[in-house]
């Protein structure tokens, strides 16, 4: 009895070290893609702030949306960025 409690429980210890060695690279991964699509966003809006000077700014829209394409690590990213226009105080 002793030896059946013994392999079932290192069974199921090994279960657990399955599960947890899979986890780490597809948190990983994951944590990779996020960085890269802050990195997309940053570039993003870097490339807006670059197009826009303030004579465009006033023909646009109150409530307007820029897209732009960004690569980063050989991935292609959609940007929206969805902006209003408010006035600042003096």
């Amino acid at each position: 009895m002793f030896y059946i409690e013994l392999i079932v429980s290192m069974v199921i210890l090994l279960m657990i070290v399955a599960i947890v060695s899979m986890t780490i690279p597809m948190q990983r991964e994951m944590l990779n893609e996020a960085i890269r699509q802050e990195k997309a966003q940053l570039i993003a809006e870097n490339m807006f702030w670059e197009t826009i000077d303030e004579t465009a700014l006033k023909s646009l829209p109150n409530n307007f949306t820029k897209e732009f394409t960004v690569e980063v690590d050989n991935q292609k990213y959609r940007v929206i960025i969805e902006a209003e226009k408010f006035d600042r105080q003096k």
